[in-house]
């Protein structure tokens, strides 16, 4: 399965498999859905876990640097 996003100027498009989004059934996304997530099965859960948060979840980060460090600390929160 390819997805391709295709993002500028007045060119907006996401396909899978040549096929543009927006022309899918609701059983086609389904199918992709199903493939994504068989994917992402095989993948480190850590990894994936910190992509989906960081892409869904609420950010939150401190007004100030940690004195000892001089990091920000950032947080990220998603409800399902």
């Amino acid at each position: 399965m390819t997805i391709r996003m295709v993002r500028g100027c007045i060119h907006n498009s996401l396909c899978v498999d040549g096929k543009q989004e927006i022309n899918m059934t609701d059983e086609e996304r389904q199918v992709v859905l199903k493939t994504i997530f068989e994917h992402l099965k095989a993948q480190d859960f850590n990894y994936v876990l910190q992509d989906l948060v960081e892409t869904f979840g609420e950010y939150e980060c401190d007004d100030r640097p940690c004195k000892t460090c001089g990091d920000y600390v950032e947080t990220y929160t998603w409800e399902i």
